[in-house]
């Protein structure tokens, strides 16, 4: 067998179901904490703003991190599913 020919040997996939869902839900978990904690950090940030005035630029932060993580949710999700079960047209990926 020749050289070029051994190096197109099929590529074997993991089949681990259990192991691609256990990634999955660690994935979701780690990005719904971390969308929970810029919620967090804006709501604490501008409840203390008025004693500390630098804290704006922490809230202007946070609440660009938490719209953005919203944004790139909906956008997934209009991608491959219905988001929040509206009828709203989408590529159906």
């Amino acid at each position: 067998m020749s050289q070029s020919a051994q190096s197109l040997a099929p590529v074997r996939f993991d089949t681990d179901a259990g192991a691609k869902l256990s990634a999955l839900r660690r994935t979701k978990f780690v990005a719904m904490a971390a969308l929970a904690l810029c919620v967090l950090v804006f709501v604490l940030a501008k409840s203390f703003q008025a004693s500390y005035p630098w804290l704006g630029f922490v809230a202007a932060f946070a609440e660009a991190a938490t719209i953005g993580g919203l944004a790139d949710w909906y956008a997934v999700v209009a991608l491959f599913k219905r988001p929040l079960g509206l009828p709203i047209p989408h590529t159906a990926i």
